[in-house]
Parts: C-alpha cells; structure tokens; sequence
C-alpha cells in the first residue's frame, strides 16, 4: 500500500474598504431628514428645530464633497482611470504626483492623458461642483465674519446665489453663512454629484459607479434623486 503525503492549501485574498459610495449614501440620509424637518416645521419661524436642519445639512455639505474627492482617489488606486493608456509604475507614479491636486484636477489629469481633453469649466455641471467644494472647504475651514462686515462669505453667497433655494426660516438673508442650509441645498448638492459623474464617466470611458445604486440612492435620499 502507498501512503500519500497530506496536502494542505492555502489561500489569501487582498480585500479593501471603499467609503466614496458610503458618503453618498450618509449624504443621501442627511438629505431626507432635512426635508422631514422643513416639512413639519414650514408653517414657523426659525426656531430650536434649526440646528438640526443645519447639522444635517453639514453632513450633506462635507460628505458630497468627500464622495467626489474619494472615488477620484479610487479610481487611481485601482487604476481603472488610466486602464491601457499608462504601464502600472506610470500609473502609480501619476497618482503619487496629484495626490495633493485639487478634486477637480484629479479628474482633469485623467482625462487628459487618456484622451487629451479638459474639464470644460464653462459648463454649469463643472461650476456646480466647484462651488460644492467651496462650500465644503468654507464649513470646514470655518473662518467667522459680521454679519454687518461680510467679505468672503458674501462672495461664496453669490456663487451659490440661484443655485438652490434658501433655508424659508431666514428670508432676504444671504446664503452663507446660514441660509444655503436647506432641502432644496441638500437635493443640488445629491444632483450635483450625480450629474458630474454622469458626464464624466462617459467621458473618460470607464463604468459608472453610480449606476448599480440608483435605487437605494432615490429611496434613501426620500426621492430627491
């Protein structure tokens, strides 16, 4: 009789953690709540019920803008944005180069190796992402003004100005930096990143990422998109 020897096989797979489309999702849930609140309170004027309306709208304001700036990291983590244009060490060389580039850069550089086009900044889905991102770095980098000295604030106001619909509880006040926080902010800043992603996909021809979730974006962002 011959007695084999015992094979054992084993096997590891690299896995990772993606947050672009989580942000988007937690954006979407923000979105929903601020419409709840604006529609149960419409009939009053500003009150306690504010300051939820403007976290969530925070929440919205920062996570649309970190869902951009994510899948454009992704997207050269994977390599997916520079498939068959560059060799692998070209490609990470390019990602290591404009990992400090600005969201829209990022996307720019893309499509410009692979097809040698621009982002048409002239374009309103382009200037509607632009000044989410002001206003993300504006929250966030939060600098305070008077309300009867505003410089920098009324400047982001007219960039935003007609875009959205201001918060009802501050009538003829400017957007910034409390009336941009409403539903009708929280649906364009959704649309906004939606949109972008609609144009530039096709243009750099890779897949959507977007596409498999269209459902749970609209039943999440209570039909907003």
């Amino acid at each position: 009789m011959i007695v084999l020897p015992s094979l054992t096989i084993s096997a590891t797979a690299k896995t990772r953690m993606n947050l672009a489309l989580h942000h988007l999702f937690a954006a979407c849930r923000f979105s929903a709540r601020i419409l709840e609140i604006e529609g149960i309170y419409k009939s009053q004027s500003f009150g306690a019920f504010w300051e939820e309306i403007l976290h969530n709208a925070l929440g919205v304001a920062t996570l649309t803008a970190a869902c951009l700036e994510c899948y454009a990291n992704e997207f050269y983590f994977e390599g997916s944005i520079l498939a068959n244009t560059l060799s692998s060490p070209a490609t990470n060389a390019i990602a290591d180069l404009i990992d400090k580039e600005t969201v829209l850069r990022k996307y720019e550089v893309a499509l410009a190796i692979r097809f040698g086009k621009t982002l048409p900044y002239g374009d309103l889905v382009i200037q509607n992402v632009d000044a989410l991102i002001k206003l993300r770095n504006a929250v966030v980098h939060f600098r305070p003004e008077w309300f009867t000295e505003l410089g920098a604030h009324e400047r982001l106001s007219r960039r935003l100005n007609q875009k959205f619909d201001p918060s009802p509880f501050f009538p003829g006040e400017s957007l910034f930096p409390r009336a941009w926080a409403s539903a009708s902010f929280a649906s364009w800043a959704l649309a906004t990143v939606v949109e972008f992603f609609d144009y530039f996909c096709p243009e750099a021809g890779i897949a959507n990422p977007l596409d498999p979730f269209r459902e749970r974006l609209h039943e999440y962002s209570g039909n907003a998109i």
